[in-house]
C-alpha cells in the first residue's frame, strides 16, 4: 500500500486520529502471525490498519489479495472458495482488547468464473470506507449478503475499483478499462489517484467517475507506485516505475503531477553507471511525508546509485544487491537524504524493497524480502528469502529491522503503519519447515500461503536511562552493545564537560539485565506529564483572584492587580509544550518577543509537532506563557521577555525525564551563547506521577543550569498525588538545590489545592487561573502548573529589576518578600504604587554587579582611578548608576553626561540619565534615595574646584524619557540675567 493512503495522513476527516503512543519510539516485536488456512494457495499484496482508541475502539487491520481453491484465516473465520483460477480477497481482522489476540472479522471477495482476479492495493477513504484496486479476466462478482451482487464486465484483463463498507459489504464497484491498475492512493477529499501499466496516473472522484487521465509517455515504461499528498500545501501526485534503457539495463522514474490537472511538474531518473555492466533497479514504494518530503524506496546491485544525476551518500561497498531509501525534496525532487537499508556483508546478497509506509512522525517502513548477510546499525541480519520491515526516521536515522527467520520462502510486499505502536507486514510464505516471525511461528505448507505478521510493543519493554559517569567509557561502544541486543536507542547526549553523557533506549526485561551483567547502570526513563488542566472544577474560585494575590493574599479583593515596570531584558526558556501564536493573541504584549520554538525530539519522531492532527497540542505552553506574560492574564506584563520555548511533547502526549535533560542541556548552551549576562528563568511544569528522585543526568544539566549560566529554575510540585513534593521528578530538586524554586498551588483562602504535591519552595495561586487559550480566549487552568507560571512571571519581574541576582539570591529574594498566609509563603508582587515597594523588590548593590559581571569589586584601578572594563569612555560605576547598561559591551564612547535641553534669559534645563534599574519615582524627591539605597544629589560649581550641594535649589526634578537601559532626568535653574557668571553642574550618587 502506498503511504499516502495511509489513514494517518487524512486531515480533515471523519476518522478519529489519535496519537496514542509516548514521546519517543517504541520498541517492537512480531507479537502475533496468522496465515490463509484451508486447501489452496493465497498471497496478500496490500494492508491498511487502524490504531486502537482507548478500550473501546479496537485496532483493525485489512488486507487484499488474491487465492485459489479455498482460502479461510483464523480460527473461527468462514471459508471461501474459489470459482476459477484466482479470485480477489478482502480480510478484515481486528485485536481483542483484552487477550489482545487478533481474529477475522469478515471476508470479502472478487469471484472470477472465467480467470484470475487479484486485489493489488486497498486505501482507506476519509469516510472510513475501503477503497480497493486490481484486476479480472473478461467477467468479475463481487457478492453482497443483502443485495443483488454487482458484475463486473471487461475484454479480456480489466482494471476495477470497488467501495466497500469497513462492517464487511461491498458498497460499489466499476471497471477501468485502457490499463493494469498496480496502485491506488486517496487524498483528504476521497479523490483516487491510479497507477499501472497503460496510463501514467489517472484521477476519479469519490463516485469514481473520471477525472483526468495521463497515458504513459514512451515504450517501456512501467508505472509501479503512486502516492498523493494531502492539503493546500501538498497539491502534488507521485508516480513511480521503471523503464528500460537497454536489454540489461532498467532504471527507475519518479515523476511529479500537479492534482488538479494531472500536469507534469518535474521528471527524475535513479540510476547507477557500474561498468561494464550498468546495475538493474528496481520501483519499491513510494510515499508522502507529514512535511510534504517524498519518500522512494529502490533495490539496486548498482554501487554508484545517483537520483537526477547526484550520487546517493550512503553507498555498499560490497558487490550485492541493495535496498536503498530515498527523500525527495516536493520542489524539482532535489535530493536530500538517502539510507542503506543494510549493508550486505558478503557478496552476492539480494534486497528487493516491495513497498512503503510512513507514520505521523515521518517515521518510513519499507517492506523487503533479503538473502545473504545484512549490517544495519552494525547488527548482522542473516536472511534467507526471509521478509522483514526495515524502519528509518524522518531524519534518516535507522530505527530498526525486523525480519522473519526459517528456511521456508516468506517475502514482505506491503507494511502499514497504524502508528509508532503498531505495525502490520503481509506478504506470502511457502516451505516445508516453520517461518519464525519473532517466537511467533507460521506453519509450513507446499503451497504457497498469505500471512499477516503484526508488530507491536512487547509487554515488558520499559524505557531507560543508562548514565556514563566512567570518561573512559565510550559512548559508541554501549550504544553498539544495545544494538547488537536489539534494543531501540531513541536518546544519546554527551557533553562531558558538563558530567552529562547518557543513552535512553528502550529494552525489554532481558536486554536490560544482560546490560546489567555486563556492568551498565540502567534506570527508568520516567513519563512527564504537565501539571495543569484546564477547564473550571465543581465548586471552583472565580478566576480573578489569582493575579489579585500576587499583589495581596490576605484580601478583601480589590478587582486589580498592579505590577511593576522593568527596563531590564528578561529571557524565558520554556520547557513545555509548543506556543500556538497564529491567533495574534500576544501580539497585545510589547514587551514580549516570542523567538525560537525548538522541538526537542529523539530518534523516530516528528520533525514539527503535529498541530495539523491535534489543535490542543499546543495547549498547555500556550496557557503557561499567558499567565506568565500574557495581555490580561499575565503577571509579568510590564517586563521586556524574550521566550525560548523548547517543546518536550512533539507529539502532544507524554514526554520523558531524557527529552528534560536535553532540553534543559540545549537550554544552558543557548544561553551561555545568546544572552550570557541576561537574566533567565528556566520553567518546567511538568513532572512524573511516579515516586523516584531525579536521576544523576538531570542533576547534572540543572547543576550546570545553576553554577554556570545563572538561570534560576522554576518547577511544578506537581498534581495527582497528596504526597510530597520531594518524593518527584523534578520538583525533588527544590528541596536538594538552592535556585530551583518548586512551586505549590493555593486556592483563594490560602488552602493548597487538593490532590496537588505538599512541601514546595513557595505557593502562588493555582484554582481556576485566568488563562489564554490557542484561541487566544478565556480559559482557566487548575494545578501546579497555573502556580508555577504566576511564579515565575513574579522571578522575571524580580530578575529585571535586579539582573544580578544568582540563582540562589533569586530564591532567596522571593523568599524574603513572600506573603506568610496560611502558614505559606505565597509569592509576592508589590503594588509599585504601594510604600515601601521599591524597597521590596530591590535586592541589589554595585558589588553583586561588580560579582555578576566578573569587576573589580570596588570598581578601583590600582591607580585609583576608576575602571572602564569596555572601554567606551564610561567607567564601570558610571554605566551602573546612570546608563544601566552591560559594562563589558562597549557602546558609542561619549564622555558628557548632563545636557542643557532648553535655556532662557531667566532660566535654563538640562537632562542626566539615570539607571532604570536604580530609578524609582521617590528619587525625585527628597532625601533622592536610588532603588539601591545610594543618594542622588546635584552640585554646582562656579570654577570646577569648589562645589556646592544645589539639590534642593533646583526644580521640577522630573522623569521626562527612556533611553535604552536609563531613564532621562530634567530639573530648571533660576538665571539672574543681571549676573554674569559661569555655573557648572555635576551629578553625583553616593552613601
Amino acid at each position: 500500500m502506498i503511504a499516502a493512503t495511509r489513514s494517518t495522513f487524512l486531515m480533515a476527516t471523519t476518522l478519529v486520529v489519535v496519537l496514542t503512543t509516548g514521546a519517543h519510539a517504541q520498541l517492537i516485536r512480531y507479537q502475533a502471525a496468522l496465515r490463509s488456512l484451508a486447501n489452496g494457495a493465497a498471497t496478500f499484496r496490500s494492508v491498511e490498519a487502524l490504531p486502537a482508541v482507548g478500550q473501546e475502539v479496537a485496532a483493525r487491520a485489512f488486507a487484499a489479495g488474491s487465492y485459489s481453491r479455498q482460502f479461510r484465516i483464523g480460527t473461527d473465520a468462514r471459508t471461501v472458495v474459489s470459482q476459477n483460477g484466482e479470485d480477489g480477497i478482502l480480510v478484515a481482522i481486528e485485536q481483542d482488547t483484552d487477550t489482545k489476540n487478533w481474529e477475522t472479522e469478515w471476508l470479502l471477495t472478487v469471484d472470477c468464473p472465467g480467470g484470475d482476479a487479484i486485489i493489488n492495493d486497498i486505501a482507506i477513504r476519509p469516510d472510513g470506507r475501503l477503497v480497493v484496486g486490481g484486476t479480472f479476466f473478461n467477467l468479475a462478482s463481487l457478492q453482497r449478503t443483502q443485495q443483488q451482487s454487482i458484475a463486473l464486465t471487461g475484454n479480456g484483463q480489466t482494471s476495477f475499483l470497488a467501495l466497500a463498507e469497513p462492517t464487511g459489504e461491498w458498497l460499489a464497484a466499476r471497471s477501468i478499462p485502457g490499463m493494469e491498475l498496480r496502485a491506488l492512493a486517496i487524498d483528504d477529499e476521497g479523490s483516487v489517484f491510479v497507477t499501472g501499466p497503460g496510463i501514467l496516473a489517472r484521477r476519479y472522484d469519490a463516485g469514481f467517475q473520471e477525472i483526468w487521465n495521463i497515458p504513459e509517455p514512451a515504450d517501456g515504461l512501467s508505472s509501479e507506485y503512486i502516492a498523493v499528498g494531502n492539503g493546500r500545501t501538498q497539491p502534488f501526485v507521485y508516480v513511480q516505475g521503471t523503464f528500460g534503457q537497454g536489454a540489461n539495463d532498467q532504471d527507475v522514474f519518479v515523476t511529479q503531477l500537479g492534482k488538479e490537472a494531472g500536469n507534469q511538474l518535474w521528471n527524475i531518473e535513479i540510476s547507477s553507471n557500474d561498468t561494464p555492466a550498468p546495475g538493474q533497479e528496481q520501483a519499491g514504494g513510494i510515499g508522502v511525508g507529514p512535511q510534504g518530503v517524498v519518500r522512494a524506496a529502490v533495490s539496486s546491485d548498482g554501487s554508484d546509485l545517483a537520483s537526477g544525476g547526484v550520487l546517493l551518500r550512503d553507498t555498499p561497498t560490497t558487490p550485492s544487491r541493495h535496498g536503498h531509501l530515498l527523500f525527495l525534496d516536493p520542489n524539482e525532487g532535489r535530493l536530500r537524504n538517502d539510507r542503506l537499508l543494510g549493508a550486505s556483508t558478503e557478496p552476492g546478497g539480494v534486497m528487493d524493497t516491495y513497498n512503503l509506509d510512513i507514520d505521523y512522525a515521518g517515521n518510513t517502513y519499507v517492506a523487503i524480502g533479503f538473502t545473504g548477510s545484512y549490517s544495519f546499525k552494525g547488527a548482522i541480519q542473516q536472511g534467507e528469502e526471509d521478509a522483514a520491515v526495515v524502519v528509518v526516521d524522518s531524519l534518516g536515522i535507522p530505527m530498526r529491522f525486523l525480519d522473519s527467520n526459517g528456511n521456508a520462502n516468506a517475502t514482505g510486499f506491503d507494511v502499514a503503519a497504524a502508528g509508532r505502536d503498531l505495525q502490520l507486514l503481509v506478504g506470502r510464505v511457502q516451505g516445508t519447515t516453520d517461518e519464525l516471525f519473532g517466537v511467533r511461528p507460521v506453519a509450513p505448507s507446499v503451497e504457497r500461503k498469505a500471512y499477516l505478521a503484526v508488530l507491536d510493543p512487547p509487554a515488558d519493554q520499559q524505557s531507560y536511562i543508562i548514565n556514563l559517569p566512567d570518561p573512559d567509557q565510550e559512548v559508541s561502544a554501549v550504544v553498539q552493545s544495545i544494538n547488537q541486543l536489539e534494543g531501540e536507542v531513541y536518546r544519546v547526549i554527551n557533553n562531558p564537560d558538563r558530567n552529562l553523557r547518557l543513552i535512553s533506549a528502550d529494552l525489554t526485561t532481558e536486554q536490560a539485565g544482560e546490560l546489567a551483567q555486563a556492568g551498565i547502570s540502567l534506570e527508568v526513563d520516567r513519563e512527564l506529564v504537565p501539571n495543569g488542566q484546564v477547564g473550571d472544577p465543581t465548586g471552583g474560585a472565580p478566576a480573578g483572584w489569582a493575579l489579585e494575590t500576587l499583589n495581596n493574599a490576605f484580601g478583601p479583593a480589590s478587582g486589580t492587580y498592579c505590577y511593576p515596570e522593568t527596563c531590564r531584558q528578561t529571557v524565558l526558556y520554556l520547557i513545555d509544550t509548543g506556543i500556538d501564536t497564529s491567533s495574534g493573541y500576544f501580539d497585545g504584549n510589547p514587551n514580549l518577543e516570542i523567538s525560537e520554538s525548538i522541538v526537542v525530539r529523539a530518534t523516530g519522531d516528528p520533525l514539527d509537532p503535529l498541530s495539523g492532527y491535534d489543535p490542543m497540542i499546543f495547549e498547555h505552553g500556550t496557557e503557561m506563557l499567558s499567565m506568565i506574560a500574557g495581555p490580561d492574564y499575565g503577571a509579568a506584563l510590564g517586563t521586556p521577555i524574550k521566550v525560548v520555548n523548547y517543546n518536550i511533547y512533539p507529539d502532544g502526549n507524554t514526554t520523558t525525564i531524557s527529552a528534560l535533560i536535553e532540553a534543559v542541556s540545549r537550554a544552558n548552551t543557548h544561553k551561555s551563547l545568546n544572552h550570557s549576562y541576561d537574566p533567565a528563568t528556566f520553567c518546567i511544569a511538568s513532572s512524573s506521577n511516579t515516586p523516584g528522585s531525579s536521576p544523576a543526568g538531570l542533576e547534572s544539566a540543572i547543576d550546570y543550569t545553576l553554577t554556570n549560566v545563572y538561570a534560576t529554575v522554576l518547577v511544578s510540585a506537581g498534581n495527582n498525588s497528596n504526597n510530597s513534593a520531594a518524593d518527584y521528578t523534578p520538583s525533588d530538586l527544590g528541596v536538594t538545590r538552592k535556585g530551583v524554586i518548586c512551586v505549590g498551588a493555593t486556592n483563594p483562602a490560602n488552602d493548597r489545592v487538593p490532590n496537588t504535591r505538599t512541601d514546595p519552595d513557595l505557593w502562588a495561586p493555582g484554582l481556576n487561573v485566568e488563562a489564554a487559550d490557542i484561541n487566544g480566549n478565556l480559559t482557566t487552568m487548575t494545578g501546579t502548573s497555573a502556580s508555577t507560571a504566576l511564579a515565575t512571571g513574579a522571578a522575571l519581574i524580580y530578575l529585571s529589576l535586579n539582573p544580578v541576582l544568582t540563582p540562589a539570591d533569586a530564591e532567596t529574594a522571593l523568599d524574603l518578600s513572600a506573603q506568610v498566609a496560611g502558614g505559606k509563603r505565597i509569592v509576592f508582587v508589590p503594588d509599585p504604587s504601594s510604600p515601601g515597594a521599591a524597597e521590596a523588590l530591590n535586592y541589589m548593590d554595585y558589588a553583586s554587579w561588580a560579582f555578576w559581571y566578573d569587576l573589580d569589586s570596588d570598581g578601583i584601578a590600582p591607580n585609583g582611578m576608576d575602571t572602564d572594563q569596555d572601554g567606551d569612555g564610561w567607567s564601570d560605576k558610571e554605566e551602573y548608576f546612570f546608563l544601566g547598561s552591560d559594562p563589558n559591551l562597549a557602546g558609542i564612547p561619549r564622555t558628557q553626561n548632563l545636557t542643557m535641553v532648553a535655556s532662557s534669559q531667566s532660566s535654563a534645563s538640562f537632562e542626566f540619565s539615570l539607571s532604570c534599574l536604580l530609578y524609582q519615582d521617590s528619587t525625585l524627591f527628597a532625601p533622592y534615595h536610588l532603588r539601591d539605597g545610594t543618594t542622588l544629589s546635584i552640585r554646582k560649581s562656579s570654577d570646577l574646584q569648589t562645589w556646592v550641594d544645589c539639590t534642593e535649589e533646583v526644580q521640577n526634578l522630573q522623569k521626562t524619557g527612556e533611553e535604552g537601559s536609563a531613564v532621562m532626568i530634567r530639573f530648571d535653574s533660576d538665571i539672574d540675567p543681571l549676573v554674569k557668571t559661569r555655573c557648572f553642574y555635576q551629578i553625583l550618587v553616593h552613601q
